[in-house]
């Protein structure tokens, strides 16, 4: 008994499974901390509409979550290849060079978008209520330009995951939430203007971008000057499409498969169904966050370990053991603490169905078992299946989820969704990742190159 934990200890800390997941943890508290002090400022010192104005300007930073077009991803594993000598140094520069130009003018192209919706006054109708308020379009202009200039600084977080540093990105994170508390705290100080406070989640925003682009490239061998130029030649073939494109489909079909929730529940139930949904996401978010990174971790080296040969299954399935352990221990606590963190933020005035509640948990243990397979099946053909899967148990999932919601309520959601995962994304995905290693490993017996 005491053999095989330790052999799971090792395991997990092969892919420091605990440092990754606790800085990250660290940085949702940090960022928690910042959200409470601009509540209480805004809320109690310039009134309520006002912290309203702030969240919804803040949110717009997270909304182009795909915006590079998969070509994070093509980063991720042409890092990957270099650092395991699968690439070499001029193709990798090929890879930066194209990918870092292709993401600029991404980023140009939605900062003149909303230069233009700010010239035009279009800002004031897309915005509601809020836009009529003082600054309003200005401030959406300068949110979304934000956006759009971590569009190539994204590149850098990308980069340092190829090199299996998911503890440095997530640590360099940290410095988000802190540079936001500076720049609330001086606004408060000096009593500026209640709009100003939307420049706190901008300002952390870009620091990070900038810190993670600057670790990156001094991580992938010190040789930066080498790596940064705009060249649209190329005498090394790049061909960043093969990835990037499936991955750009699997970003797509998580938005309307897995990030559509709310609008179900609005539709086919009730207001108080919502509200219900709402609140249990705001706890399961978080620890889904942590789940996600430390999935992560994984990436860079199952790409590696497949290429040189010495990826096991029995590794593989220890992987998928000790993600789903950490699941249900992050299920058993959606349980424990949702229910007075429920009661503690509704004032009392929210009760939630123990059914909704197990559902979610039902829902994380779900993504932690699946987090392995998702990882291992990065590569071109394995991304067209990971698009298949997505897409399908993402529209199973809604069909299911509506069938349910009258009978059910929000619990439909997270059910709904959980077997849609289970049938058509996680068995499958966990069935081919299995057989690619065991050929994998067959063939490196009888000394067939794979």
């Amino acid at each position: 008994m005491n053999t095989v934990v330790s052999s799971y200890l090792r395991s997990a800390k092969s892919i420091d499974l605990g440092g990754t997941g606790f800085f990250r943890l660290v940085g949702l508290l940090a960022g928690a901390c910042a959200n409470f002090a601009v509540i209480a400022i805004l809320s109690r010192d310039y009134g309520v509409e006002y912290y309203a104005f702030y969240a919804l300007m803040a949110s717009m930073l997270n909304l182009l979550p795909f915006a590079d077009f998969g070509i994070g991803a093509t980063m991720v594993n042409a890092t990957a290849d270099y650092r395991s000598g699968a690439l070499d140094r001029m193709s990798f520069q090929s890879h930066f060079r194209r990918a870092s130009l292709v993401t600029v003018l991404v980023s140009l192209a939605v900062a003149s978008l909303a230069f233009l919706l700010y010239q035009m006054g279009l800002w004031v109708p897309i915005l509601g209520a809020v836009g009529e308020m003082n600054h309003a379009s200005a401030l959406a202009t300068v949110v979304i330009i934000s956006a759009a200039v971590g569009i190539p600084l994204g590149l850098g977080s990308r980069i340092l995951q190829g090199c299996g540093k998911m503890r440095v990105v997530v640590t360099a994170a940290l410095i988000g939430p802190i540079i936001q508390l500076i720049v609330i705290v001086v606004c408060w100080t000096t009593h500026a203007p209640a709009y100003l406070f939307v420049l706190a989640p901008c300002a952390g925003y870009l620091a990070v971008g900038f810190l993670t682009l600057a670790l990156a490239l001094r991580s992938i061998s010190g040789d930066e000057g080498s790596l940064i130029g705009w060249s649209l030649t190329s005498p090394v073939r790049v061909r960043i499409a093969e990835t990037a494109v499936p991955f750009f489909l699997i970003s797509i079909g998580m938005v309307v498969g897995f990030q559509s929730h709310r609008l179900l529940i609005s539709t086919f139930g009730t207001v108080e169904d919502v509200a219900q949904y709402s609140v249990v996401a705001q706890f399961a978010g978080p620890l889904l966050a942590i789940l996600g990174v430390m999935g992560q971790n994984l990436w860079s080296r199952y790409r590696e370990r497949f290429r040189i040969g010495t990826l096991r299954v029995r590794e593989f399935a220890q992987h998928i053991v000790l993600l789903g352990t950490v699941g249900a221990v992050f299920a058993l606590a959606l349980i424990v603490i949702s229910y007075p963190g429920i009661r503690f933020v509704s004032g009392g005035s929210l009760v939630v169905p123990l059914a909704t509640v197990l559902a979610g948990s039902v829902y994380i243990l779900v993504v932690s078992v699946h987090q392995p397979a998702a990882m291992f099946l990065m590569d071109p053909r394995g991304l067209w299946v990971q698009v298949l899967c997505v897409w399908l148990s993402g529209l199973v999932g809604m069909v299911l989820a509506i069938s349910l919601i009258p009978e059910l309520g929000p619990a439909a959601l997270y059910l709904g969704l959980s077997a849609g995962m289970v049938v058509l994304q996680v068995i499958p995905c966990i069935h081919i990742s299995t057989r690619r290693i065991s050929s994998m490993e067959k063939a490196v017996e009888t000394g067939v190159t794979v």
